[in-house]
């Protein structure tokens, strides 16, 4: 049995246990016999890990993350009490260049983490996001510095997850570029 899915087993039976409140012999025993019958009739696919964490990679993502939490919160913070109406919002479609599931799915999440910002659709075969901004002044220019800051995102989630091989990278659809 490989380590991955002894792991998740782990953290069923740990929710599990968790659902009841309470520690009892009954309900560990319940809960793993849950977990063996769930792995017989929905076994989990195998996944080769095809990109592996960068140490250096993933703390400066972590650190551009958290510098965006709080510039980003406190614009929003000053978006909530300021006089006047309160802002508009639009939707921009953001081509990524990297169309690997780990890089769409992280730079996803970590889009709608930061305040202000929301993935609001994902075009997996095309690899692109849709991300709803506020707009708080003049849209000229707008959907180009979104593209933008979301590209610079995704660089960043790339060299914190950089490609073991070439083969994990989907080809650019037709008629795109990335």
């Amino acid at each position: 049995m490989r380590w991955s899915r002894v792991a998740v087993g782990a953290v069923m039976l740990l929710v599990w246990v968790a659902l009841w409140g309470r520690v009892t012999a009954l309900n560990v025993l319940g809960g793993a016999l849950l977990v063996v019958v769930l792995a017989v009739v929905f076994p989990l696919p195998a996944v080769r890990a095809s990109r592996r964490p960068s140490p250096v990679g993933v703390a400066l993502l972590v650190g551009h993350v958290a510098l965006d939490l709080v510039r980003s919160s406190v614009q929003i913070a000053w978006l909530s009490v300021r006089p006047g109406p309160p802002p508009r919002g639009a939707i921009v479609a953001v081509p990524l260049r990297d169309g690997s599931d780990a890089v769409l799915v992280t730079t996803a999440q970590l889009l709608t983490l930061v305040p202000g910002t929301l993935t609001v659709d994902v075009d997996v075969p095309a690899a692109t996001l849709y991300v709803h901004v506020p707009v708080t002044g003049s849209t000229e220019g707008l959907p180009q510095r979104v593209r933008e800051d979301v590209l610079r995102l995704e660089a960043r989630v790339r060299r914190a997850l950089p490609a073991t091989d070439a083969g994990e990278r989907r080809a650019a659809p037709e008629g795109g570029t990335r």
